[in-house]
């Protein structure tokens, strides 16, 4: 099949969720045999028009960030201007969209260039934008806060309703398109999300691990990473080891990422002086971060809002890593299949910091639980949540609908 995808980030630098998702779809079918070409928009401080990354092309085009209006325009156009350019005179089997402004050029303007359109729902438009940037403080700012995000909800419905199938990583990320979108649930496909179980795997020797680290050997390490913004809830998990008080000294938490909470999960750590407990560690690349996983005793996933998958929890469990999360979006679904006591039962400090005494009583109680949750969660990944698995459902899916074409014909 001839595959062209499109999105806003970039297979060529992945810094989150979205990223990995992109170019783990791209890389696993043209593995497959198929050929892949991904659209996108230009990288800030990189003007390279085309990259090859692996057996996939991704080709890009600058946008104009003057104004919301430039912006949405300039993308429209030279998406399609991209799209000619790398299929001159060529009809494309399938066209998955990964993010609604970047495919709405080319699925309005060049509809009959492809013979099959899909949509790839991370996570709703309106609401990841809603919990990125602040509203402001002007009634000015407010309005254009909520403009933008209404746009954003209206295109994403726009472009799901011409696609013929909606694919999610969750069944919570399925009920959000039907309540929002509105799309009939036959039109709906979950594939879940997926880790790369050759990467992330359990250590060989994880002392050897820790300690080349230097995780000090008598303290329990608790790992999270994430992006430093509100909805993620590391202020709540910063709370949680407060309320652990002395318990607290026992523990090394480590927090990896980068973003604007920074400076003030700084001022919190040094407020409650827990300088000696609590680490912000910065951006952790991803060779570093599988050492991370495996030499934790456990890792925490504090979110507030959305997580429409969660590949972070997958990740460490391919480590041998426990993970304590709170109960939102699809979280439940991944912890509740590993053990329901490393779920939370809320999201404020109080909730994670019960959880957390709880967890680290039974590490005490029973020295073993750790290495059955280890067991668990790794056979979970082999079984469930791996690449390959991932890229032959969307091969299925997609070779189903070309099947049915060719039929009718």
């Amino acid at each position: 099949m001839n595959i062209a995808m499109f999105s806003e980030v970039s297979t060529d630098r992945v810094i989150g969720g979205a990223e990995r998702v992109l170019r783990e779809q791209a890389l696993g079918m043209a593995k497959l045999g198929h050929q892949v070409h991904v659209i996108t928009r230009m990288l800030h401080g990189d003007e390279r028009t085309e990259v090859a990354v692996g057996d996939i092309r991704e080709c890009r085009y600058p946008v104009s960030r003057t104004n919301e209006f430039a912006f949405v325009s300039s993308t429209l156009d030279r998406s399609v201007e991209v799209f000619d350019r790398s299929y001159p005179g060529q009809r494309i089997d399938v066209g998955l969209i990964h993010q609604s402004l970047a495919g709405l050029g080319p699925l309005l303007r060049r509809s009959g260039a492809v013979s099959h359109w899909f949509y790839m729902c991370l996570s709703l438009a309106h609401e990841e934008y809603m919990t990125r940037v602040t509203p402001g403080s002007s009634r000015a700012m407010q309005l254009r806060w909520k403009v933008n995000a209404m746009a954003r909800r209206r295109i994403e419905r726009l472009v799901m309703s011409r696609c013929e199938r909606v694919l999610v990583l969750s069944r919570f990320m399925w009920d959000r398109v039907v309540e929002f979108h509105g799309i009939p649930e036959e039109r709906l496909c979950m594939i879940p999300g997926a880790v790369d179980e050759q990467v992330f795997c359990p250590p060989l020797d994880r002392a050897a691990v820790r300690a080349s680290l230097e995780f000090p050997e008598d303290r329990t390490v608790l790992f999270t990473v994430r992006n430093l913004v509100p909805r993620m809830g590391l202020e709540h998990f910063i709370e949680a080891v407060v309320r652990l008080g002395d318990r607290n000294k026992g523990l090394l938490v480590l927090i990896g990422g980068e973003g604007p909470l920074r400076s003030k999960l700084q001022n919190l750590i040094k407020r409650h002086q827990l300088g000696a407990s609590v680490r912000l560690i910065g951006f952790v690349p991803e060779r570093d971060l599988t050492r991370y996983y495996q030499g934790a005793d456990l890792v925490v996933v504090p979110t507030l809002q959305l997580e429409g998958f969660g590949l972070v929890t997958v990740e460490a469990m391919a480590c041998g890593a426990p993970v304590m999360a709170t109960p939102i979006g699809a979280l439940p679904e991944i912890i509740n299949r590993l053990d329901p006591l490393l779920l939370a039962e809320g999201t404020n400090g109080a909730a994670l910091a019960r959880s957390l005494e709880r967890i680290l009583d039974r590490f005490a109680q029973d020295p073993d639980w750790r290495r059955r949750l280890a067991e668990t969660g790794r056979r979970l990944v082999t079984d469930c949540y791996n690449w390959t698995h991932h890229t032959r459902g969307l091969e299925r899916l997609l070779r189903e609908s070309t099947r049915v074409e060719a039929l009718v014909a």
